[in-house]
């Protein structure tokens, strides 16, 4: 029952540590893709991993979304952002720093209307007004094709956005990374401690086996003498006690007397 016990918390501990590789395997990746030349968006194989901070596009379209998820978009190249054209319905990424932190955030809004000036308004379906108010009190400024980092064709991972913006964070990073990190480690530190002391109790029991098959003693005193050393490996060594043995005899005697009686 123990074995079993063990065995299925080992692949239970496996598992999660498997998961908390490939969480942080993708953060890291993430962090160190999204370089300032290239917008400040990641980019792994052509592909920006887009976290959504709210519901402005949620709907029941094809290429809506909801505030959580992760929409895998295809990113656009440095040398090609100049002259990349976009048309009405495309669903573009550009950053914008939204809260005034000095860090740039992430739109992804649908384009509504390309100006003479080739610049783009945008919005969010689920909005009623322009990202880029028309009449010059701008919330953003006109998007032009050097802005966009990245387009949405429908690829998305539901709810995956939020976990990854949490495990970004000091706290996220620390609950979730490091800690089952540190979990695993002491596992396995315990772990080893446990084998090697049962690796060296069985290496003296090989060696106190050969001990007293060289020693000149009879099957009986060697079967005797090797329970003995087993019983103080356990701590439940007995004093040797010539009554007790005889008693023990006698017992044995006793029942091997009662035995035809009892047939």
């Amino acid at each position: 029952m123990k074995k079993t016990v063990g065995k299925v918390l080992n692949i239970v501990v496996t598992v999660l540590i498997v998961l908390v590789l490939i969480a942080s395997a993708f953060v890291l990746v993430v962090t160190f893709t999204a370089k300032d030349e290239n917008g400040g968006v990641p980019n792994l194989l052509g592909k920006s991993p887009v976290s959504v901070l709210s519901n402005s596009m949620q709907g029941d379209g094809e290429l809506n979304f909801n505030k959580g998820d992760l929409l895998i978009c295809d990113a656009v190249s440095v040398e090609d952002r100049v002259e990349a054209q976009y048309k009405v319905g495309d669903v573009v990424c550009f950053p914008y720093d939204i809260d005034g932190d000095g860090y740039n955030d992430y739109v992804t809004h649908r384009i509504y209307k390309i100006n003479k000036d080739g610049t783009y308004l945008t919005k969010g379906d689920n909005n009623d007004t322009y990202d880029q108010d028309p009449n010059g009190t701008t919330k953003f400024s006109n998007v032009i094709g050097s802005d966009i980092v990245a387009v949405y064709h429908g690829a998305k991972i539901p709810g995956v956005g939020d976990f990854i913006n949490y495990i970004r964070t000091q706290q996220g990073f620390f609950l979730i990374v490091l800690l089952p990190m540190i979990i695993f480690f002491l596992y396995e530190a315990v772990r080893v401690v446990i084998n090697v002391m049962a690796y060296s109790k069985e290496k003296g029991l090989i060696e106190a086996q050969k001990a007293i098959e060289n020693a000149d003693l009879t099957e009986e005193q060697k079967a005797k003498a090797i329970a003995e050393y087993l019983a103080a490996q356990n701590g439940e060594a007995e004093q040797d006690n010539p009554k007790d043995d005889e008693d023990e005899s006698e017992e044995e005697g006793a029942s091997e007397a009662l035995e035809p009686e009892n047939n």
